[in-house]
């Protein structure tokens, strides 16, 4: 029997809203020079993410705390267990957009002071989801399914990765107000894209011997092939960002090095970006692709990669770098506003708060075919 319930059953990837939307927002403002409605577009959209932030936030709180057995369950599923590190991240992205888009409206204090907190909430956050989520795969005493091995494996070590987001700007803040504290806060980032970085080999290569032996995942979770793509865009956002803060501390001498190595990992991201529309085309021939929280998994993924393509265009000044972030820039907005559309209108429907009680899920544990899951929803399809 499945119950509708906007608190219970709210998916832990709600926060992938806040992602895709305030990694958009910082895009259209990086983008005004050349689009004069870019800062227009970027405050409506930072201001909208300020609004979904708390609106998400609160319910994920009360959940906790009034609801901990659904919390519980989502947390130790195999799927959906894998998303609750999008709380921390958004709160990153949330930081980003004081960075960039709030500051000038706010003293530089207290906008050190905002990002600085975000920051130390997106570590405590990302780290015990992290080790969590880690040990929990350790620890299953039954081989997954394959239909459960997908890219949302990956969440953990992209939300290390994902910290530099907000830990370079925290960065150059700090250099000049508390220079005393700048290499401290240089090791913490450079440790957590490490973590990151080494973590995301470990399990994309167990998510492509999977590919390898098994036919393509159900339709459901073909969008979560997009957080591949999430990887290469925030390497090569943190090498570029933090080569240059390394060289402003003295310990480089040059960035060219980082630029060329963050180069030839924005390079692979354009494979990605065509093997994933292939697998989606693919896939909308076949069947279609049916709507569902786990579209979010195409749009931070495409604003990371959109992002980290705007800095290499500013370091690698040629029409090529420019025209081909302009393109994914309209990718991004189309895809978008698709997505949000649609998830607004599964919201305001209730269709995306409906879940099973747990007292009929512990009947159900056992059955393979209940789990089907998408991107950050609960155990059960209509979750």
């Amino acid at each position: 029997m499945l119950e509708r319930h906007p608190i219970k059953y709210l998916a832990p990837a709600w926060f992938a809203v806040i992602m895709g939307t305030g990694g958009l927002a910082n895009i259209l403002f990086l983008w005004q020079d050349s689009f004069p409605l870019g800062h227009l577009f970027s405050i409506i959209l930072a201001a909208l993410v300020g609004l979904l932030y708390f609106c998400v936030l609160v319910p994920w709180v009360l959940r906790w705390f009034k609801y901990f057995p659904y919390a519980y369950r989502d947390l130790n599923h195999p799927l959906a267990g894998n998303f609750f590190v999008t709380m921390p991240v958004g709160t990153a992205i949330l930081g980003t957009n004081i960075y960039l888009i709030w500051s000038k409206y706010l003293s530089e204090i207290l906008t050190y002071s905002l990002m600085f907190t975000f920051w130390i909430i997106a570590i405590i956050g990302v780290t015990f989801f992290t080790f969590y989520t880690t040990f929990r795969m350790m620890r299953a005493e039954e081989t997954p399914k394959p239909e459960m091995v997908n890219f949302s494996w990956i969440m953990a070590p992209i939300a290390n990765m994902a910290v530099s987001l907000i830990g370079n700007p925290v960065l150059e803040l700090t250099m000049k107000l508390h220079p005393s504290w700048s290499v401290s806060v240089l090791l913490i980032n450079t440790a957590l894209f490490g973590i990151g970085f080494f973590l995301f080999i470990f399990m994309s290569a167990i998510v492509f011997v999977r590919l390898a032996n098994h036919p393509l995942p159900p339709a459901e979770t073909i969008p979560s092939f997009g957080i591949f793509l999430s990887a290469v865009g925030l390497a090569v956002s943190a090498i570029i960002d933090a080569s240059k803060n390394a060289q402003e501390l003295g310990l480089l001498a040059s960035t060219d090095l980082a630029n060329l190595i963050a180069a030839v990992i924005w390079g692979f991201g354009i494979w990605i970006v065509g093997i994933i529309a292939i697998i989606s085309v693919h896939q909308l021939r076949k069947g279609g692709i049916p709507f569902s929280m786990g579209w979010w998994a195409y749009i931070f993924p495409l604003a990371a990669y959109t992002i980290c393509s705007q800095k290499i265009a500013v370091v690698f000044i040629t029409p090529l770098a420019s025209g081909y972030t302009a393109f994914l820039t309209v990718l991004l907005v189309l895809l978008w506003v698709y997505t949000f559309a649609n998830t607004v209108r599964g919201a305001v429907s209730g269709k995306f708060f409906v879940g099973t009680p747990i007292q009929e899920n512990l009947q159900r544990e056992k059955c393979p075919s209940a789990c089907k899951n998408d991107y950050g929803q609960s155990a059960f399809p209509l979750k």
